[in-house]
């Protein structure tokens, strides 16, 4: 028998036992869409590069911001490889998806593709602004003509969507969901005039 005078302090050891021997939580970005039939397509093979991204974006666990020039990393809750990594993998699934390229090819790839896509990654976190919590994403992109480096095409956002409540388990849902519309309004300028420059 433990005495009552005991019980808190071992009820609380128990339970900080328990939370120690959780296993935390791995996240990834992959999210199967069907094919968009647009009716027309580019024919076009596009390069996804390489994603740029610095050393805080390579660290599998996720950043949190929870100030607006601090930076952490949640110790139970990572991505399952690299953030720049599964982004680079994102952008690729959702163009092959959407079709509007006769081919996507990847970094590596044997082959010259006639446009090469290259992204720098320059936020991807949890950013607390008040009491509440938001998914924050922020990317340069830029499609250039691969022998000759021109560009046809830029597109820079840093955006943040809110999460339902403080859960982490719901960030990588809405960091998708951001992706996904920043990579419409790609599609957008492509169909608007893919011929001349895009800003």
């Amino acid at each position: 028998m433990f005495s009552k005078k005991g019980s808190p302090l071992w009820i609380s050891g128990f339970f900080i036992v328990l939370w120690a021997c959780a296993a935390p939580y791995y996240f990834d970005l992959q999210s199967e869409l069907p094919k968009k039939e647009h009716g027309w397509q580019l024919d076009k093979t596009l390069m996804v590069e390489n994603v740029e991204a610095n050393e805080i974006y390579r660290d599998p666990r996720i950043v949190c911001r929870d100030k607006p020039f601090r930076v952490k990393y949640h110790n139970r809750a990572l991505w399952s490889e690299s953030p720049d990594n599964l982004l680079e993998d994102a952008v690729a699934l959702f163009l092959s998806q959407q079709g509007i390229f006769r081919k996507i090819t990847r970094y590596g790839s044997s082959g010259d593709p006639d446009w090469e896509m290259k992204i720098r990654l320059n936020a991807v976190e949890r950013s607390d602004i008040g009491k509440q919590w938001h998914a924050r994403l922020a990317m340069d992109i830029e499609i250039a003509y691969f022998t000759t480096n021109e560009t046809v095409l830029t597109h820079s956002f840093d955006r943040k969507s809110a999460l339902e409540k403080k859960d982490i388990r719901l960030l990588p849902e809405k960091i998708l969901q951001i992706l996904h519309e920043e990579l419409l309004k790609v599609e957008a300028k492509l169909r608007a005039g893919h011929t001349g420059m895009v800003h």
